[in-house]
């Protein structure tokens, strides 16, 4: 009797044990999963490439012939990032050193910010802020979340296209907590002596929690110079609000 009582005790703790386990295992694998429509979309059934530049591509979604895309951003995608990364640096013909990438290389500048986590690393799912289409291991375009195809042309080639107002969404994985809060300026005009006379206005309210995160970048207010040339007076980059549901999809074939 006391045999049995210590047997079934026994498979109680380990079917409780592993049951804790399966549902640990099961938080950590969970991925983040992105849904929308893609406006116009004319193309056929293709899978979407959630890396960057120079890596190989990880294909983790797809958009079907009717624009209805769904993207699975994995679960600890640093890890994914930095694995990509090394596989690139192994190359005898790698073209750059790759690393992570932190707060700076995606919000500078930095200065007059506050930064409560200034070392945390983060990583840029897609392209830019985008994501690549591809049909039969061939790239066919690329789909981008935005306030406008014009704001999204802009934003992609601002050198060859004026400033609109608008916004764009990114989604970045953050292996830490961290905030960045407050506002700077960079000089749009100077005169003759190098003093400032106009400059654009940069503001930060953006929590990035560990995991994935929506950062929306917006330009709130045009300008021009003494030469009549548009300018971004004002813009902003934040995490407040609840934009998965107002995002919208555009698609640019090659």
């Amino acid at each position: 009797m006391i045999r049995y009582c210590y047997t079934a005790l026994l498979i109680t703790v380990l079917l409780v044990f592993n049951s804790c386990k399966e549902k640990v295992e099961n938080l950590k694998e969970s991925n983040y999963i992105v849904t929308g429509d893609v406006i116009d979309y004319d193309g056929d059934v293709a899978q979407l490439n959630i890396m960057g530049f120079f890596v190989d591509p990880l294909f983790k979604g797809s958009v079907d012939e009717n624009g209805t895309l769904e993207i699975e951003l994995p679960n600890e995608f640093n890890e994914t990032s930095q694995k990509a990364f090394d596989d690139y640096n192994s190359l005898g013909d790698a073209a750059y050193e790759l690393s992570a990438i932190g707060i700076e290389d995606v919000f500078s500048p930095l200065e007059n910010l506050t930064i409560s986590n200034p070392n945390a690393q983060i990583a840029l799912a897609g392209k830019y802020y985008g994501f690549e289409t591809y049909q039969d291991g061939i790239r066919t375009g690329r789909i981008f979340p935005g306030s406008s195809r014009e704001f999204i042309t802009y934003n992609i080639n601002p050198e060859k296209h004026e400033p609109i107002e608008g916004h764009f969404y990114m989604w970045l994985y953050s292996d830490s907590d961290t905030s960045i809060k407050g506002s700077n300026g960079s000089p749009t005009e100077v005169d003759e002596s190098g003093n400032v006379i106009k400059k654009s206005i940069r503001n930060y309210d953006v929590t990035l929690s560990k995991g994935w995160n929506v950062v929306r970048y917006a330009v709130i207010e045009l300008g021009t110079d003494s030469e009549g040339d548009l300018q971004v007076m004002k813009s902003a980059f934040n995490t407040e609000g609840n934009y998965e549901k107002e995002i919208d999809w555009y698609y640019f074939p090659l």
